[in-house]
Parts: C-alpha cells; sequence; structure tokens
C-alpha cells in the first residue's frame, strides 16, 4: 500500500471516527435528555399517583358522608311520614268533632229558639194575666167605691 492510499484511508478512518464521535455525543445528549425526560415523567407520575390516591380517600370519605346523609335523610323522610299520618288523622278525629259540635250547636239552637218561643208565650200569658188582674182590681175598686157610697150599718157590737 501506498503512502497516499494509506493518508486517505487515515483520513477516511479520522473523519469516521469524529463521525462516530459527533454520534456518540449526539447520543449521549439525546439519553441525557432522554434520561431528564424520564425524571420528570417519573416525578409527575408520582405525584399523579400520590393525587389518586389522595383522590381516592376523598371520594371514599365523600361515599361515607354520603351514606350517613342518605341514611339521615330516609329517617327525617320516615318521621316527616309519620307525623303527616299523626297529623291527618288528628285532622280527622277533629273533623268528626266538629261534625259533633255542630250538629250540638244545631241542637242547642232549635232548643234555643223553642225556649224564646215559650217565654214569647209565657210573657204573653202573663200579660193577660196582668191586664185581666187590673181589670179585676179595676172592677173590685168600682165595686168597692160603690160600697163605699152606700151607707153601711154599724155593727151591732153588743154594746
Amino acid at each position: 500500500m501506498n503512502e497516499p492510499d494509506l493518508a486517505r484511508r487515515l483520513s477516511l478512518l479520522a473523519t469516521d471516527v469524529d463521525s462516530l464521535a459527533k454520534a456518540l455525543v449526539q447520543a449521549q445528549a439525546e439519553r441525557a435528555r432522554a434520561e431528564v425526560h424520564r425524571k420528570r415523567a417519573d416525578a409527575r407520575a408520582e405525584e399523579l399517583s400520590q393525587q389518586l390516591r389522595q383522590a381516592r380517600r376523598r371520594a371514599k370519605a365523600a361515599e361515607r358522608e354520603l351514606a350517613t346523609l342518605t341514611a339521615s335523610m330516609d329517617a327525617v323522610e320516615h318521621k316527616a311520614q309519620t307525623t303527616q299520618r299523626e297529623l291527618r288523622e288528628r285532622l280527622e278525629q277533629e273533623e268528626q268533632a266538629k261534625k259533633v259540635l255542630r250538629h250540638e250547636v244545631e241542637q242547642i239552637e232549635r232548643e234555643r229558639r223553642a225556649l224564646a218561643l215559650n217565654l214569647r208565650e209565657v210573657l204573653g200569658n202573663l200579660r193577660s194575666a196582668a191586664q185581666e188582674a187590673r181589670q179585676a182590681r179595676a172592677a173590685d175598686r168600682a165595686a168597692a167605691d160603690e160600697a163605699t157610697l152606700i151607707p153601711s150599718r154599724t155593727p151591732d157590737t153588743g154594746w
């Protein structure tokens, strides 16, 4: 092999070595960037994993709170239904009592009217009796007046 060939081959080999060194540097830089990116991705994945665990804990707590509220709401609804039923029963009883009282008031009103009519009749009878008594007294006075006009005999007392 002659020297120019050797020089050319060495030059080519040096160029290849430079190219390979550049490729190596680029690959190492790319690997470093990929490592940084992977570390960031791992950190982000860990952060998201922690957030997911926290979200799950909050979801479980919310489910327990929802169950508690649902049970409480069911109890309140049951109590409201019971109260409503009791109030309806009381209302029905009060309506019945109201009907009875209305009937009694009507009966008492009829009795009051009958008593008022009887009272008017009794007062009318009393007025008539009073008028008759006045007329009888007037007749008695007239008779007494006539009797006083006639001289009366003195009773014989035996003295």
